[in-house]
């Protein structure tokens, strides 16, 4: 039988029931070792789950921060069956922390989110400025390049800057979305 892992397109995973899309993070700033995790995620599934860890070398830690109005439990972020969840800012989020290398804004970093009934699901997120509103906010990564000495022609993926009329669908996601556990 076929392990039901996968990428479902460039920014959406599945696994079982669940599935996360647009995975970003702000990168961290300067001379700091701390980063925060944003997505979207859908449980299509016919049971509740919960998101329990966070695992990639490339990390010491993480932090599960979940809003105050959503918050059960201090170590899970609840996922009820039939919900979207936004992790964004403002709202429900993921700390990384004790990051000694990584990628340059415009970039993806690998982290393997836990989940407590669908298990392992390994994702990339896009590494956006340490600024930024939301997923590839261009006006973030301008300003991180004109600090960095790097132009757009500079970026190491054709087209992680985008132009102002780009829409990523994570502008109407500033903590709102989330689906309280069924009770």
């Amino acid at each position: 039988m076929a392990a039901s892992v996968g990428v479902a397109s460039a920014h959406e995973y599945r696994k079982g029931g669940l599935e996360v899309e647009h995975p970003w993070l702000r990168a961290p700033r300067d001379g700091e070792s701390e980063a925060d995790l944003f997505m979207a995620v859908y449980n299509r599934g016919d049971a509740a789950d919960r998101l329990i860890a966070v695992k990639s070398p490339e990390i010491g830690g993480f932090a599960l921060h979940v809003a105050p109005h959503f918050a059960v439990a201090t170590d899970a972020i609840f996922f009820p069956n039939g919900s979207k969840v936004a992790l964004a800012p403002g709202g429900s989020f993921i700390r990384l922390s004790g990051i000694e290398k990584i990628n340059p804004v415009g970039w993806g970093f690998e982290v393997t989110l836990v989940f407590e009934k669908a298990g392992e699901l390994p994702i990339e997120a896009s590494i956006d400025a340490p600024d930024a509103a939301h997923a590839h906010d261009a006006e973030a990564m301008e300003r991180w390049e004109k600090a960095h000495g790097r132009g757009v022609t500079d970026t190491p993926q054709e087209g992680a800057a985008q132009g102002e009329g780009h829409r990523s669908g994570h502008e109407d996601m500033k903590g709102g979305g989330e689906a309280p556990p069924a009770q």
